[in-house]
Order: C-alpha cells, then structure tokens, then sequence
C-alpha cells in the first residue's frame, strides 16, 4: 500500500492537468472483470449455511460464519470485566477508524472491534471514495449514470 501511494503522490503533478480518455461501457467491463474482488470468483464462497444460505461471500467472512465459535469449549466468567474502555467503536472501516482517532484525539480510551481486519470493509470496496463531476466533460447526470454503473445497476433511486 505504501509503495502504492508513493507512486501515486510521485505522478501527481502530471496527472493533475491530464485529460484522460473516458472508459467504453465494454472497457470498463474488462477492468473490472480482471481486478475487482466482486467480479472474481477467487476471493469469493457460496454460504452453506445460515440465514445467507446460498449467497457469495468473501471467503474471510465464510470462514468466520460457518467455522466452530472460538468461544465454543472455553469457560466465561462473564462477572470479570476483560475490557474497560470509554468509547467502544464497533467496525474497522472508514468511519469507524474515523471516530476511534477523533475520540482517541480528545482524551478517550477507545477500543476498536472489527469482523475482520482493520479497513477490511466497505469503505475500501467504495469506487474512489468520494465522487463527484469535478471535469469539463463531466456532469451531474453523467455521474449519476456512473454511480449507478458501479452499483451494477441494482442501485435504489429513491436513496
């Protein structure tokens, strides 16, 4: 990840002024069939069991959904406070990171639970984050089309 971001911070000064050919519907297609874990069946399971029989999962969260409880054979003494913290932040994503380093920041003692790992959630399968029509050749329709392109059309509208 870092190398990653040293390039791009290396090549920003040539990107910045750059007009850059916009992707065919077939174009995009490709990309995304080659690198974006949702279009990859690698990364991916059916559930076998559960509520969510049957849908496609990252392989992590089969592992964790189908697999023995680790707490299965041991012995909780639930009247013993393991943790003792002032502000509990339930998920290691954008936000969540956002507001343990903001509580962190103002004095509190934070703990961070997650399903998986740290930034191993949503926010890091968003297209770019934040988006908006920010070129001349951009417009707020043609980036609504996009958006809902990058939902793989199943988006809801009227959200």
């Amino acid at each position: 990840m870092l190398k990653s971001m040293a390039k791009v911070e290396a090549t920003r000064a040539q990107r910045l002024h750059a007009s850059i050919k916009r992707f065919t519907a077939e174009e995009k297609d490709e990309l995304l069939k080659e690198f974006h874990p949702d279009y990859s069946s690698k990364g991916f399971k059916v559930l076998e069991v559960g509520p969510n029989k049957g849908q496609k999962v990252p392989v992590e969260l089969a592992q964790l959904l189908e697999g023995k409880s680790r707490l299965q054979d041991v012995e909780l003494d639930l009247e013993k406070v393991d943790y003792d913290v002032d502000v509990l932040v339930i998920g290691g994503g954008g936000a969540g990171a956002s507001a343990a380093l903001e509580a962190h920041n103002g004095g509190a003692n934070v703990l961070v639970v997650t399903k998986l790992r740290m930034g191993d959630a949503n926010t890091m399968m968003a297209e770019g984050g934040i988006q908006a029509a920010d070129k001349g050749n951009d417009s707020p329709a043609q980036h609504y089309l996009d958006a809902f392109g990058g939902g793989h059309y199943k988006n809801i509208p009227e959200l």
